[in-house]
């Protein structure tokens, strides 16, 4: 079925332009006929690529409604149908992932890159899996798959040293927000995004790394200077390292532009804490508990209904 399913295009494409020739030209049939030869035919494909096509229902349903759950029934029943579509599965695993169901993520995640994906949708796949380590607490697994992406996407390199930097340079340049201090030189190609950079940022937090963190963190704001997942990453690194005012300045930068971030508000919460200022943490625990969490978030539901629970014991 998968080499049917890699030849199909070209064995459709000869159908309709046989079915063509046969009906319209040879035979002179009215074109009712026609299209139900046509007609046949896609029956055929649908009932052949059964999984693929609820697969695709599900992409439909979610791209339209925005909705994981109202798709994730089409992605199951999908994957449970041995479709190939390496974005239905993808897309299956991720709505595990974001639902905390890691193992499964992750083998469906390791089927999608079995498919020999393009270059582009493998990279994801290995982020994606990367992120599922973190989840396991593999922490190390997680950081050296992140940095072997990186270098397999290193810029171009050139035999000609000169011509080499100019051509760095450039895509450098032309990369990095010029609202941004330039401390730190990106060396990866345009196919690794302030996300990626925003991760493994996050990824060093975990081991204590701080620099590194902060470096990557930065990283992530040259590509994208209004990246909040990353202004973020570095009101938690400064949080960790008690610099409660940078935090603070951070957080906030995050939340200007994304008010409904629940990781920097319940961080804020947690300053606001500090300082002995319950009004406002309250007031920032509660925007957490309305924004949406699930398992790529840093904070947890169980975290922030503890700090509810602490700060207004009637809930």
């Amino acid at each position: 079925m998968d080499y049917l399913g890699k030849k199909w295009k070209f064995i459709a494409i000869i159908y309709f332009i046989a079915c063509y020739i046969f009906v319209i030209v040879i035979k002179h049939l009215p074109l009712s006929t026609l299209l139900l030869f046509y007609g046949g035919f896609i029956l055929l494909t649908i009932l052949l690529f059964l999984g693929s096509t609820i697969g695709m229902i599900g992409i439909l349903v979610q791209s339209v409604t925005k909705n994981d759950k109202k798709a994730f029934k089409y992605y199951r029943a999908a994957y449970k149908l041995h479709t190939n579509n390496i974005s239905i599965i993808t897309s299956y695993g991720l709505i595990l992932l974001k639902e905390d169901k890691i193992e499964q993520a992750i083998d469906i995640f390791k089927k999608s890159l079995s498919l020999n994906p393009q270059f582009l949708a493998n990279k994801i796949i290995k982020c994606n899996i990367a992120i599922c380590h973190w989840k396991l607490g593999k922490i190390d697994e997680a950081i050296d798959i992140y940095e072997k992406i990186f270098k397999d996407f290193e810029l171009a390199t050139y035999d000609d040293e000169e011509d080499n930097d100019e051509e760095d340079i450039k895509q450098i340049e032309e990369s990095i927000d010029s609202n941004e201090e330039k401390e730190y030189v990106i060396k990866t190609n345009s196919y690794v995004y302030a996300q990626d950079y925003t991760t493994i940022g996050y990824l060093y937090l975990l081991k204590k790394d701080y620099d590194k963190a902060i470096e990557n963190s930065k990283k992530a704001l040259m590509l994208n200077a209004k990246h909040a997942p990353a202004l973020d990453n570095l009101g938690q690194i400064y949080y960790e390292m008690k610099d409660y005012d940078k935090a603070f300045k951070y957080l906030k930068s995050a939340l200007e532009i994304n008010p409904n971030m629940p990781d920097s508000n319940y961080y804020m919460g947690l300053i606001f804490e500090k300082k002995n200022d319950i009004e406002e943490a309250r007031k920032y625990y509660k925007k957490t508990a309305s924004c949406n969490i699930n398992a790529l978030n840093t904070v947890t539901r169980e975290d922030v209904n503890k700090k509810l629970q602490k700060f207004n014991p009637n809930l």
